[in-house]
């Protein structure tokens, strides 16, 4: 790991939680060892507002730069993230891992917030290793954004999407890119009409419909 430009850390803990002490002392290794720059723990049973403000529902809570964990990190786990902090696909890979955990409404806020966007969700469409517990919370997340401008602005990449090779990635961009309710997605919408696929001419005319409601 790189000893320079390490993540800030923010460890939430409570005098009553028996897993706290794990976390602090994890973390307090990897500043004395260069890989985080910054540490603050705050005890929240001193500090109830700190919680409050970060809509913390348990403890440890560790913000690391923009990623945030309600849960104990393994010291590989804390180290692969330390590792990713100043990764370019670190973004893509911290929504997976909140959707994998059934993390849906972290994630939720994670875009809400900006920390993540739609582009960095993108890349776990066309992934052909993705567990479907993670394409299921993907679904999940457009559909809680549907004619939001944060899944309008990724129009055109769907676009780009919908001449995948593989026609479930197809089938899932058609019903995604109704969900912008922009035009230029009834367009793309209606070529998917004279796909290839029967799945997907199916989910092509549905999804006019839904437009048509609208």
């Amino acid at each position: 790991m790189s000893q320079k430009n390490g993540p800030h850390a923010l460890l939430l803990i409570s005098t009553h939680c028996p897993h706290c002490h794990v976390m602090q002392e994890l973390l307090q290794q990897r500043v004395q060892d260069g890989h985080i720059d910054k540490l603050e723990i705050i005890n929240i049973d001193e500090s109830p507002d700190v919680a409050q403000s970060f809509h913390v529902r348990s403890v440890p809570w560790l913000k690391l730069d923009g990623f945030k964990f309600d849960r104990v990190l393994t010291p590989a786990e804390l180290d692969r993230w330390i590792d990713k902090s100043s990764s370019t696909v670190a973004k893509t890979d911290y929504l997976e891992d909140l959707l994998a955990n059934g993390k849906l409404t972290q994630a939720i806020e994670s875009l809400e917030q900006g920390a993540t966007s739609f582009s960095d969700l993108l890349p776990l469409i066309v992934r052909d290793d993705v567990k479907m517990n993670v394409r299921i919370g993907v679904g999940a997340l457009f559909e809680h954004f549907e004619g939001d401008a944060a899944i309008r602005n990724v129009t055109s990449e769907l676009a780009v999407m919908a001449e995948h090779r593989s026609p479930m990635v197809r089938a899932d961009v058609c019903h995604f890119l109704m969900l912008t309710h922009t035009v230029e997605s009834r367009e793309i919408i209606e070529k998917l009409l004279q796909d290839n696929d029967t799945q997907v001419r199916e989910i092509a005319r549905d999804s006019l419909a839904e437009l048509d409601d609208t």
